[in-house]
């Protein structure tokens, strides 16, 4: 039988190699009897491109996924999309389209998913579109709404909790997502502290750390608020923000003002994210509409207990009371309430830690992520076949040759 070739357009950040670009060069590396992958890339140069470091525009010579798709031999192609060019991107697909000889579209992030779906479509290929977060809750809705009914042939989306958010009478098939876990090794004392040394935090003391773009719906305005409550009660406690965005600024101005900056640190973007989580002893998440959680995740891949609310993806990861504390959302008391337990009680944090650590590695791993995905692209090939034959059929009973 002949081989669906499924082209990834994956609008990826060029500069970052995490979790989720590596799920895919493996799943694409992955022989499958019946699909071939390739993927379509920008060049570096290309002018809509994102990175999480501007400098890195100049230091790079490609996106840092290719050297791994070029490792593993996964075929690729160049193309770089323009946001407002239709023309050109429709030239660019055309050029694709003829020489890859592809029948599906698979698009994940960015601008670049509108344009492929779209210019998909419209050659005739099946689209595959990943739905990572809670679009639907955002703005355009209504136009959504009719892009996904004309031009989505399926969903993949990356939680229960986002596929529900989806248009009705989509076709859907959730994955969760995956991260890399080995079973939890204690982090030697001696250790501890030299990586809070090395990252400017007190030795002493319980720190807890949130990882989250700084955007609206992470909340840092009700965060900052849970921290004051906190060290009130708890003076020497660290509390650490990782990540970067458009409300960092006017973060770190409020807790400058009250007085906090040497209990509430925010660095920014790191490229070390796994050494605060081994120096860090809890974590919390203050999201609303999370769509999965990547971030709670990663607390259980180091084994420290998450603190976080009810919303969204985070319930289809945390068990309650088990692998971490899930909080009523909107109940502010009874999120101070569970930190300061976990703050005092290092036993319970061990607990907890030990627990979510055995969760991850069970039940999100990438063979369990990859096996899935396999399933589902193979699922979609078959219904196409079979549509096609279908087709096909109906066009023989019109006598249509």
């Amino acid at each position: 039988m002949k081989k669906h070739r499924v082209l990834i357009v994956p609008g990826f950040v060029a500069d970052t190699y995490s979790e989720i670009e590596s799920s895919y060069v493996e799943l694409t590396a992955n022989p499958d009897n019946d699909i071939d992958y390739i993927w379509m890339v920008p060049s570096i140069g290309a002018k809509h491109n994102r990175f999480k470091n501007p400098d890195n525009a100049r230091a790079l010579a490609e996106p840092l996924y290719v050297a791994h798709l070029r490792e593993r031999q996964i075929p690729f192609v160049e193309g770089s999309l323009s946001k407002y060019n239709p023309i050109a991107n429709l030239l660019v697909f055309q050029r694709i389209f003829r020489a890859t000889g592809v029948c599906a579209v698979y698009t994940h992030f960015g601008f670049e998913r509108f344009w492929a779906t779209f210019f998909g479509k419209l050659f005739g290929k099946t689209t595959i579109w990943n739905e990572h977060w809670y679009s639907m809750g955002t703005k355009f809705v209504g136009l959504k709404r009719v892009f996904y009914k004309c031009f989505v042939d399926y969903f993949i989306a990356v939680s229960k909790y986002v596929a529900k958010t989806l248009p009705v009478g989509s076709k859907v098939f959730t994955v969760l997502n995956a991260i890399e876990a080995q079973p939890n090794k204690e982090v030697a004392e001696g250790r501890r502290r030299e990586l809070r040394s090395a990252l400017g935090l007190p030795a002493e003391g319980v720190i807890v750390l949130m990882v989250a773009a700084f955007r609206p719906e992470k909340r840092h305005s009700m965060a900052l608020s849970i921290c004051r409550t906190i060290l009130q009660s708890h003076p020497s406690v660290t509390f650490v923000f990782l990540g970067d965005g458009p409300l960092r600024a006017p973060f770190v101005a409020d807790v400058d003002r009250l007085g906090l900056s040497d209990r509430i640190r925010a660095p920014g973007h790191v490229t070390n994210i796994d050494e605060y989580h081994l120096a860090a002893d809890l974590c919390m998440l203050t999201s609303s509409t999370e769509a999965f959680g990547y971030c709670v995740a990663e607390a259980m891949k180091y084994a420290r207990p998450m603190v976080t609310f009810a919303s969204g993806g985070p319930c289809e990861i945390i068990r309650n009371g088990e692998t971490g504390i899930l909080v009523q959302e909107g109940d502010i008391d009874g999120f101070v309430g569970h930190l300061r337990k976990l703050i005092d009680d290092s036993t319970y944090r061990a607990t907890l830690g030990n627990n979510a650590n055995k969760s991850i590695v069970r039940d999100f791993s990438r063979l369990r992520w990859t096996l899935q995905m396999q399933q589902v692209m193979d699922q979609i090939c078959r219904e196409d076949l079979e549509q096609g034959r279908s087709h096909a059929r109906r066009a023989q009973s019109h006598g249509i040759r």
